[in-house]
């Protein structure tokens, strides 16, 4: 025989599969999702300077108009000083060219004289309106000095330290609103249409003993054309529920056609949830999303139709087009 008439190519992989079933149930959809702030700022330093006066600490409670700290207050201060001192010297050289024009009507002086005296008035006058325009500069700067926090939050993080010397812009605190919390779930297109603005969805978070009760405020589109962003109000007035924190939410959508599959058929492919099915002894690797089920047997959905096997043990491992064999019964 040839080397060319020999067949390298892998023997198919032994399996056991069990069919993808498919039902009607009216059970509450089981949906993972994260909380997220329903507000949140990041204030940055509005002007250069030194951080002082800077006492809040990540996690801490502030209201609104609270002073969180301040940022160049010191060179501020004299700059504002600096100001008034120049604006009370222009006041008295105003004054002083007002006496000395009238001084040259009343002797009279010569026409040239006089012009000379109101024209040294007017240069005074425009240099203190001048100087009048940059106080009210200075004082304005000086609010932006003081950095106060525009609504009731939270600290989600503090990247200044007190007596640092920043550069205009650097990121100083993030706040964020925690009460009430929303919860953000990516659902397909379908459950999103029979989740109805201001329905009711139980929210069971991951650090939280019972679950809470939210309601559906709106859905927003996705990259992708088969899912939906949906956003849920849940009250949080003890501040249990974190930003970034898990949860599961369960929907009710009423009676469905659902696929449900064994959970042991579940595993882990390119950091997905997946499926491995059989389609003419050729495996395909399909994604899925787990949501419902029980420990033995999980509701899934994502690209599937008709019956197609799943396979709940493999003598090798998997990879997409794979060919197989089925071992077994079915």
């Amino acid at each position: 025989m040839d080397a060319d008439d020999l067949d390298f190519s892998p023997s198919p992989i032994g399996v056991r599969v069990v069919a993808l079933e498919r039902r009607k149930t009216d059970a509450p959809l089981r949906i993972e999702g994260r909380i997220a702030a329903s507000r949140a700022v990041q204030l940055k330093a509005p002007t250069s300077g030194i951080v002082r006066d800077l006492s809040v600490q990540l996690g801490s409670r502030v209201a609104a108009g609270d002073l969180l700290c301040t940022i160049g207050a010191e060179a501020q201060e004299q700059r504002t000083l600096a100001s008034e001192a120049q604006l009370h010297l222009l006041e008295a050289q105003v004054e002083e060219r007002r006496d000395a024009l009238a001084q040259s009507r009343a002797r009279p002086e010569p026409p040239d004289r006089i012009a000379s005296f109101e024209s040294k008035l007017r240069t005074a006058e425009h240099r203190l309106e001048h100087e009048r325009v940059n106080r009210l500069r200075h004082e304005k700067a000086g609010d932006l000095v003081r950095i106060l926090a525009p609504f009731d939050a939270r600290v989600a993080a503090v990247s200044a330290a007190p007596g640092a010397t920043l550069v205009s812009g650097h990121l100083l605190i993030e706040l964020v609103e925690i009460d009430p919390a929303i919860v953000v779930l990516e659902v397909p297109t379908w459950v999103a249409a029979r989740c109805r603005e201001g329905a009711e969805v139980r929210i069971q978070a991951d650090s939280d003993g019972a679950p809470r009760v939210g309601r559906v405020t709106r859905w927003a589109p996705t990259a992708s054309d088969g899912a939906r962003r949906l956003l849920i109000e849940v009250p949080n007035p003890d501040g249990m529920l974190a930003a970034g924190e898990g949860v599961v939410a369960a929907l009710d959508v009423g009676e469905r056609q659902a696929f449900f599959a064994p959970r042991a058929a579940l595993v882990q492919a390119d950091k997905a949830v997946c499926l491995q099915l059989v389609e003419h002894s050729v495996a395909r690797i399909q994604r899925v999303r787990v949501v419902g089920g029980d420990d033995d047997e999980v509701e899934v959905a994502g690209k599937l139709d008709g019956s197609p096997l799943v396979v709940l043990h493999a003598e090798r491992q998997l990879k997409e087009r794979s060919e197989v064999v089925i071992r077994g019964d079915h």
